[in-house]
């Protein structure tokens, strides 16, 4: 860690706190459909961008447009992919090969893994047993808000202090990985593990996130046919979602904006449910 911050970074570590302040800070103020938590991701950047490249405004923008990309987890367990990404951009600006497409790669394959983490032991186990103790504070005091008091400092006071702490892990690990990877020669499969890794986060964002079924429902002699439970779920499950998830990525490719895009699923979806085409 030292020898890192004394000679081989080009980033001042008052702009890596800085950098973690924003992205604990302001995480989930700006969110999208198109990019969810990529303009947090590009804001943590800023303070990042001009040590890299100072004076090149051409490699500024496409690391900040690289950045801007989908990306979501969990704060506090994702900060370090942050720390990380920042360790990779930096190696790059220094002259080392590392392909735009790893770094987004990286960043895309970690996050699934970090937010089923996160939201399990900070929802399900932190929170819950730090509110128990706080609302029995709150209880034997007969009403008074100490209990509200500690829960916000000990939240805050964990939330920056944990956020912090794996943000640094990130930035301090991930350069001496990077180093380690091209040093035996691994990258190329690396990146390959990577993108398989990216798909596959996607392919279970699409399930959880993307619902489209078919109401189309035949009956005849007595005999009712509905097609989405005889025909799609029993042949192929899911593959009305994916059918839709790569229909709005071909519309992607064909430069169609995401405004044009929604309101196309919107115009569907209100024909769809009018002629019972599609089901709920």
């Amino acid at each position: 860690m030292a020898e890192k911050e004394t000679k081989n970074s080009m980033i001042p570590k008052k702009a890596l706190i800085r950098s973690s302040l924003i992205w604990e800070s302001w995480v989930q103020t700006c969110y999208s459909y198109e990019r969810m938590m990529g303009q947090a991701c590009a804001h943590t950047f800023l303070p990042v961008v001009k040590y890299l490249y100072p004076n090149d405004k051409e490699k500024q923008i496409d690391l900040m447009t690289r950045e801007m990309e989908f990306f979501n987890v969990h704060p506090e367990f994702g900060s370090c992919i942050l720390g990380l990404a920042i360790s990779m951009e930096e190696e790059k600006a220094m002259g080392v090969d590392i392909p735009n497409e790893f770094i987004t790669n990286i960043k895309t394959s970690l996050m699934g893994p970090l937010a089923g983490v996160g939201d399990t032991i900070w929802q399900g186990v932190l929170i819950p047993i730090l509110l128990a103790f706080c609302i029995d504070v709150t209880r034997a005091g007969n009403g008074n808000i100490w209990g509200a008091v500690v829960y916000a400092v000990l939240m805050v006071a964990a939330s920056y202090g944990f956020s912090y702490w794996n943000f640094m892990f990130g930035y301090n690990a991930g350069s001496n990985a990077i180093m380690d990877f091209l040093e035996r020669g691994v990258l190329d499969k690396l990146l390959k593990a990577a993108s398989i890794m990216g798909c596959m986060v996607m392919g279970g964002l699409i399930v959880n996130y993307v619902k489209c079924k078919c109401g189309i429902v035949i009956t005849t002699g007595g005999t009712t046919f509905a097609l989405q439970e005889t025909l799609f779920d029993a042949v192929l499950p899911n593959i009305l979602p994916l059918g839709v998830t790569m229909g709005v990525y071909g519309l992607m490719q064909k430069k169609w904006t995401s405004i044009r895009i929604i309101l196309l699923i919107v115009a569907v979806g209100v024909v769809g449910g009018l002629f019972g085409i599609l089901g709920v």
